[in-house]
């Protein structure tokens, strides 16, 4: 062992020495996984475990994640370096796969917590519930957007439809009144309606 260590090449010991122990704290992230014990903890402060640094973009720190960048890297950059490709290809190589194991992680578990949340919610409770548009939502059987509402004591983004004829701009207050699919509801604008029944002309049906 001592022989084999000493054959290699200053950048194969760099990447040896980094990715050796990534790889051992992964495998025993992996057999606590399995126990059910977890082992991350989020970024963002709040508290709570999280593979992602927020809910609309795509968050990629966390423990998990690093301990993957620098065990995948290095055994990436330990590969090229004893197959004899320069030093410079090596860390590219390198510092890519580490950047693709770390965004992997983090579409992973962002889908686990994803479905995880929407396990937790019965989207049927937003009915009646007033929130905000968030995506601008098109007229009628033009598309849809998206609206924040308060579900469950939690803030949730849910896929919108318009039930009226006029778009609904961000920021926009909004009922919700019905739903149309597992992740889709149909609102109406809130001043829209009050503005035109003021008129004596009601565009919500």
């Amino acid at each position: 062992m001592v022989e084999w260590w000493h054959s290699l090449s200053l950048a194969s010991q760099v990447f040896a020495t980094v990715a050796i122990p990534a790889t051992v704290i992964m495998l025993i992230q992996a057999v606590l996984a399995l126990l059910g014990i977890g082992l991350d903890i989020d970024m963002d402060g709040d508290g709570m475990p999280d593979a992602d640094l927020d809910h609309d973009g795509l968050g990629l720190i966390s423990i998990r994640g690093i301990v993957a960048f620098f065990s995948v890297g290095g055994w990436a950059g330990f590969a090229a370096d004893t197959g004899g490709l320069p030093i410079a290809i090596s860390i590219l190589l390198s510092l890519t796969a580490g950047l693709l194991a770390l965004i992997a992680i983090a579409l992973l578990f962002r889908s686990f917590y994803k479905l995880q949340a929407e396990g937790n919610l019965s989207i049927e409770n937003a009915v009646g519930k007033t929130g905000r548009v968030y995506l601008p939502i098109p007229p009628r059987g033009h598309g849809q957007g998206k609206v924040n509402v308060l579900l469950q004591d939690r803030l949730t983004e849910l896929d919108a439809v318009n039930g009226g004829d006029a778009p609904l701009a961000t920021g926009e207050p909004v009922e919700i009144l019905s739903v149309a699919d597992s992740q889709t509801v149909i609102v109406r604008g809130i001043q829209k309606e009050e503005k035109t029944n003021k008129g004596g002309i009601s565009k919500w049906n």
